[in-house]
């Protein structure tokens, strides 16, 4: 019923939800308007959470009505002292009727009703959050997986992971306890008028000026902050897609010295929302000041005219008017707790709203729709017939213009063309990420469009150029592809053996039986714990399991070593045997076999056959073959004994066991405490609190106006100000009624309403500055913080980039929401109950020291106890709240992965699972905790009665006279009601203790790689000319114990062009990080320039002289400018001297010209996040022109052209060998295609961490040894 519900309420408010608007490129998302968003959440609850909500709104409603009755017994009891005190009354009777009312336990009884009411909806509404939260966050993420492509690729979807953390957290946060607490108010409201009206209606009328006065500021006051609000939350949104594409990127950001620059780039984001927020300070100052103001202007109103009424004789006596008064008074103080309550349930409705956009939006590919056509028999043909398409992104680019194309059933079909000519292109659309412009696609006959998406996909597997594992076991990764298959839930056992069959069909096997648990050991996230041609062998094994019609292969060896890549291309011609085959391919020795091999170039077909066919006719195709030297006729390749994979697999073994995180305890015993957050001792909330003001010294006067207003606030106004006045007014009818004194002290509340006017009006504008200098002073410090770790920081399983970016938003929220306003308040309420208790016992020392020894301890130490356990009990959710946002900023980031594999709903459950575990294990500590939070709310009314009873004894023994009992009963009255008021922010001292904890150790936490005072003037002296490495060993720090580097000695002279070689995980891009220096080696050194050693060197002056390219390149949020740009060495803000024409001198050179300045904005062309807007191969040339505008002493190839066509490898290669011949420039290259380094000054083969194997080209194929063969694999 609620999600129908949910459906009904979004279509009948949201019309045309989202479009894509081609003419701007942006992707448009429509809001609901806020209150309507907020509203709709509680569609998500179910009948039985809906039905207990009912039950928490009736408590609310009986928690208030409860407090407003206090009025009646104040007022009754004050008649009753006023006739004792002006004689009407003897000490015995008075005794007798002061001790009957106490006897009947009034405050006794409305404390207990009190202590249930608050028990039960504090209880069942933040069970309820919890519960909504969780279908709100999943239907979310669902909407998101529904998403076609081009959703993705306009880039303004923000951080999917964020939003359903960051805004479940803030809807839940505005649906739960403080949700109750306003029912409450508003109950107290209602009651407190009603029985204002039923004891004086005529004295109620005149004061009921109040009301719409307070409601039109809050109205407006919350219209105009949900719209700032919702401003703020779309720019934190691009914030936190910002920071996922970076994080991701963090071996890119420390090789050149990026974190300045990207920090400064993240900081304009927070510049914005900063600037945003604080358009609220004159906002939130006149709200405040507003409120007080009326609030006590009302009072001195009330005082006049019940005076003046009383003197005409309208009032029987002062206990009617202090009824009307009192409830006038907490009516109004009500309607006061809605302003800092207020900004919790705009920041849920905006929240809510943003989410409903995404869950709205209406996806023309919705991998969920159960229609379209299953067939129960499919030869697996394809026929594109007059395709024409240009991504949505840039229409004005025709990628693919009147296509036509039949792949036969059975058949291996290749497409082979340069970078850019549509060959991805068709894999997309086979894939329906994206629908043509015009023409069609029939797979067996029947049009894509007609055909059931999850059943298709299911049909049709791919493995592309960059695999993408996904955070678990190895066994969990290859079983993704037995989603939507009829073995699916089939045993474990029957599984295991078909993941094994898998494995061993994509020469996995071996390598994955080293492992420490084999199949069951996890691989980290996006497989970060496995080398690229690993995780392209399990990607392949994955995608074979399912027995596919049709196979999809974008370069899916690509990331292979020779070895490897021979045996796999056998393993997939033998799955490719009698089915349907389309391969991407720019290794031409890989597809010879093809049955059909279609040339393609800028989106048109210009050849195609077989491969004799096609080299007999001496076109593209020939001259391409000719370029990769292969024998046109023979396939000269040995074949590869059952040893040598073994011992390709043997050499992948070190490596990933070098990175593999297999045991937690192990984890925990070889890392300082220092460097795991989990073993740090946490402080306590003042310490933290102390710690953070210490931290923002740019505020400090901020702070002391803060301090001071509080002070005043507290010491001259609101409670010990209206004791003190309350009790003056009283004595004026004592002992006969003195009409001009009680004037005076009506206007002395005018006055002091003036006063809180003015000090109101500083603390509110003052506390928003606060908050929203806090919010951007957190955020871009734990970002800084993130960016300046090592490496390893970044390997630690709890640091996934979901699990960063949800601390990131989470921690800042928390840390805002203290340290802004409720701080302000916790403050004026710590000295309320101070100022109070000292003024109740000065005023009467008996009195006071009973009412506020025997009440304020009590409170103290059950809002303690509260504060304990919800500190226990929100690191419990929090963890599980990180996990969950991991699986869903890993499965977003791989959006095309998830789509490909049709496993949409497997990501949802495993999300789910998170959620559910959260509930399950806080449900228990919930119910006990707000045990705790309802007593500290309840436990005033005790001390009332116990004040009663005990002031009645002192008057009747004339040891205090009523002056005195008054001014000392209400202050102790005060000040318990400013300690229940500390405890209403329990929640916020627990997560903003927590969060503070951690971003004071974050921001302390420093890497072993760092620039210091030692070594920031210790930098290379000649350029990096030589490099001496002797004697290497090299364990990865979470796993010392097993060696990834031999003893590896080598040399590398000036000018040199230096290869290192060898099988998949052989230590090769081990290698590569320590030259970088992402790690220092375990023992050995590596000698610079014949006398420093590269530990000892200042690494960010080192850097600026090495450049990097990477095998799976990175692009940032931004144009290719830009991203070239980011080669340069450039300050913090990155504005740069480099002109256009060094740009275009980098990009000719990575041959990536021709392509940018064929695009309609030239080098102004988006990116897109991640470079989706981008092939993998103009990636790649736009990376390589970002390394050599750098002019490098070193450049650092790790497979750098495996991404690129044939042509234009060649040309490149050419380029990166001519700037290597450059100013003494050292190359070192990674390379699996062997051919790319036949040119090197000196080839170093490694094999087990070792080197067993140096020489040139033609030195190492004379010695016939692992190099040869290698060569022989490849037909060189």
């Amino acid at each position: 019923m609620s999600r129908d519900l949910a459906d009904k309420i979004g279509s009948d408010t949201t019309v045309d939800v989202a479009t894509a608007d081609t003419n701007d490129g942006k992707n448009v998302l429509k809001q609901l308007p806020a209150s309507r968003a907020y509203l709709r959440v509680f569609s998500y609850g179910s009948p039985t959470i809906l039905t207990l909500q009912a039950v928490a709104v009736i408590a609310a409603c009986g928690s208030g009505v409860a407090l407003a009755m206090v009025n009646l017994v104040l007022g009754n009891f004050i008649t009753l002292l006023s006739g004792f005190s002006s004689g009407r009354e003897i000490p015995d009777d008075f005794l007798s009727a002061a001790t009957e009312q106490s006897s009947r336990l009034y405050f006794v009884y409305i404390g207990i009703a009190r202590f249930g009411c608050i028990y039960l909806y504090s209880t069942i509404m933040t069970y309820a959050a919890l519960r909504i939260g969780r279908e709100l966050r999943h239907d979310y993420l669902r909407s998101a997986l529904r998403q076609d492509i081009s959703f993705f690729d306009y880039g303004s979807a923000g951080s999917i992971s964020m939003q359903a953390t960051s805004n479940g957290r803030l809807i839940q946060l505005g649906i739960s306890e403080k949700l109750g607490q306003i029912i409450q108010a508003v109950a107290t409201f209602i009651a407190a008028f009603a029985i204002a009206f039923a004891s004086q209606w005529k004295l109620t009328l005149i004061l009921l000026c109040v009301v719409p006065a307070l409601i039109l500021m809050v109205g407006t006051a919350g219209g105009i902050d949900a719209g700032i609000e919702t401003q703020m939350l779309k720019v934190y949104a691009q914030a936190a897609a910002f920071t996922e594409s970076t994080l991701s990127s963090i071996r890119v950001i420390h090789a050149f010295n990026l974190g300045p620059r990207i920090v400064s780039r993240y900081a304009t984001y927070l510049d914005q929302a900063r600037d945003l927020g604080k358009k609220k300070n004159l906002l939130y100052g006149l709200l405040f000041a507003g409120e007080y103001f009326v609030m006590f202007a009302a009072m001195g109103l009330a005082f006049w005219q019940g005076i003046a009424m009383i003197a005409r004789g309208e009032v029987d006596g002062i206990g009617t008017v202090f009824t009307v008064i009192f409830s006038i008074v907490i009516a109004a103080a009500m309607l006061n707790s809605i302003p800092p309550n207020m900004v919790t349930f705009t920041r849920a409705a905006t929240a809510a709203s943003e989410l409903f956009a995404l869950i709205d939006r209406v996806s023309q590919i919705d991998p969920f729709h159960p229609g379209g056509k299953k067939p129960a028999d499919s030869d697996g043909s394809i026929d594109i017939r007059g395709l024409t398409f240009s991504y949505p992104t840039r229409p004005d680019v025709i990628v693919l213009e009147d296509f036509n194309l039949q792949i036969p059933a059975g058949k291996v079909t290749a497409l082979v063309g340069s970078s850019g000519s549509g060959k991805s292109t068709i894999i997309g659309l086979l894939e329906r990420w994206y629908n043509p412009s015009d023409g069609k696609i029939l797979f067996s006959g029947t049009p894509l469009e007609q055909l059931n998406l999850q059943w298709l996909r299911t049909n049709m597997r791919l493995v592309q150029q960059e695999p993408v594992l996904f955070n678990g076991t190895v066994f969990e990764n290859i079983c993704h592809g037995l989603v939507g298959t009829p073995w699916e839930h089939a045993s474990l056992e029957d599984r295991l053996l078909r993941v094994k069959d898998a494995a061993k069909t994509a020469f996995a096997h071996d390598f994955i039986e080293n492992l420490p648990r084999k199949y069951d050991t996890s691989i980290g996230e996006r497989g970060g714990l496995l080398s690229g041609g690993q995780k392209q062998r399990i990607a392949i094994a994955r995608s074979i399991i399912s027995q596919p019609k049709i196979l999809l292969l974008d370069e899916a060896t690509s990331a292979l070593d020779p070895h490897s890549e021979a045996i796999v291309q056998k393993a997939l011609d033998r799955a490719s045997k009698d089915r349907t085959t389309i391969v991407i391919a720019h290794k031409l020795k890989t597809i010879k076999s093809a049955d059909n091999i279609v040339v393609m170039k800028q989106g048109k077909i210009i050849e195609q056959g077989q491969h004799g066919e096609l080299i007999a006719c001496g076109g593209v195709y020939s001259t391409l073959v000719r370029a990769q030297e292969l024998s046109p006729d023979e396939d000269r390749s040995q074949p590869i004994s059952s040893h040598e994979g073994q011992d390709a697999s043997a050499l992948e073994k070190t490596e990933t066991l070098g990175r593999h995180h297999s045991d937690a305890h192990k984890r925990l015993d070889l890392l300082s405490e220092r460097e795991d957050y989990e073993l740090v001792p946490a402080t306590g909330i003042i310490s933290t609190v102390a710690s953070l003001v210490r931290h923002t010294p740019h505020l400090k006067w901020w702070y002391l106006i803060a301090l001071c207003t509080s002070i005043l606030g507290a010491s001259a106004g609101i409670y010990p100000g209206q004791a003190l006045l309350l009790g003056n007014v009283m004595d004026v009818f004592h002992p006969t009624l003195d009409q001009r004194r009680g004037y005076f002290f009506a206007l002395m509340f005018f006055i002091m309403a003036i006063g809180l006017l003015i000090i109101y009006m500083v603390m509110g504008w003052v506390s928003n500055h606060i908050a929203q200098s806090y919010g951007y002073d957190i955020r871009k410090h734990m970002f800084a913080s993130y960016l300046r770790q090592d490496l390893r920081f970044f390997d630690r399983p709890e640091n996934t980039i979901g699990s960063l970016i949800s601390r990131l938003d989470s921690d800042a929220q928390s840390l805002f929401e203290l340290m802004g306003f409720n701080i302000t308040l916790i403050i004026l309420s710590v000295i309320t109950v101070i100022i109070c208790s000292i003024l109740s016992i000065a005023i009467s020392w008996r009195l006071g020291l009973v009412g506020v020894f025997a009440g304020i301890p009590v409170m103290v130490l059950g809002g303690y106890i509260r504060i304990k356990i919800e500190t226990k009990m929100d690191a419990e959710i929090d963890t599980r709240l990180r996990e969950s946002a991991s699986i869903a900023s890993e499965s977003i980031t791989a959006i095309r992965t998830v789509s490909s594999l049709a496993i949409e709903n497997d990501i949802l459950l495993r999300y789910t699972a998170k959620l559910d575990t959260a509930m399950s294990e806080s449900l228990m500590t919930l119910v006990f905790m707000m045990g705790f939070s309802a007593f500290t709310q309840s436990v005033e009314f005790f001390i009332l009665a116990l004040g009663f009873w005990w002031g009645s004894k002192l008057i009747t023994m004339g040891n205090i006279d009523f002056y005195e009992f008054i001014v000392s009963f209400m202050a102790v009255y005060f000040s318990g009601q400013g300690c229940a008021t500390i405890f209403t922010f329990t929640s916020s001292f627990t997560k903003a203790n927590a969060a503070a904890n951690y971003f004071l150790w974050l921001c302390n936490l420093e890497g072993t790689i760092k620039e210091s005072d030692e070594n920031r003037d210790v930098v290379p002296a000649a350029g990096c000319t030589l490099y001496e490495l002797e004697d290497i060993q090299f364990a990865y720090p979470l796993a010392p114990e097993h060696l990834v580097l031999k003893g590896v000695s080598l040399s590398i002279h000036p000018g040199q062009f230096v290869a290192f070689v060898g099988a998949s995980g052989c230590g090769k891009s081990t290698m590569i990080s320590l030259i970088e220096r992402f790690y220092d080696p375990t023992s050995g050194r590596i000698v610079i320039d014949g006398a420093q050693d590269l530990s000892k060197l200042n690494p960010r002056r080192y850097r600026q002289a090495v450049s990097l390219v990477q095998q799976e390149p990175t692009m940032f949020p931004g144009s290719i400018r830009e991203n070239i740009l980011m080669g340069t060495d450039q300050g913090a803000t990155g504005d740069s001297a480099v002109d256009d024409a060094a740009i275009e001198s980098a990009c000719r050179a990575a041959n990536v010209w021709d392509f940018v300045s064929s695009l309609p904005q030239g080098l102004s062309t988006p990116c897109g996040m991640g470079g989706a807007q981008l092939s993998g191969g103009q990636r790649q040339r736009i990376a390589i022109a970002r390394a050599l505008i750098r002019n490098p002493s070193v450049i650092l190839l790790d497979e750098a052209t495996s991404a690129l066509d044939t042509e234009s490898e060649k040309i490149v290669q050419a380029a990166l060998m001519d700037a290597a011949s450059s100013r003494n420039r050292i190359t070192i290259a990674i390379a699996h295609r062997v051919s790319t380094i036949t040119s090197a000054d000196r080839i170093f083969v490694f094999h087990r961490g070792r080197i067993v194997e140096a020489g040139t080209h033609s030195e190492l194929l004379a010695q016939r040894g692992t190099y040869a063969k290698m060569c022989e694999a490849q037909n060189i």
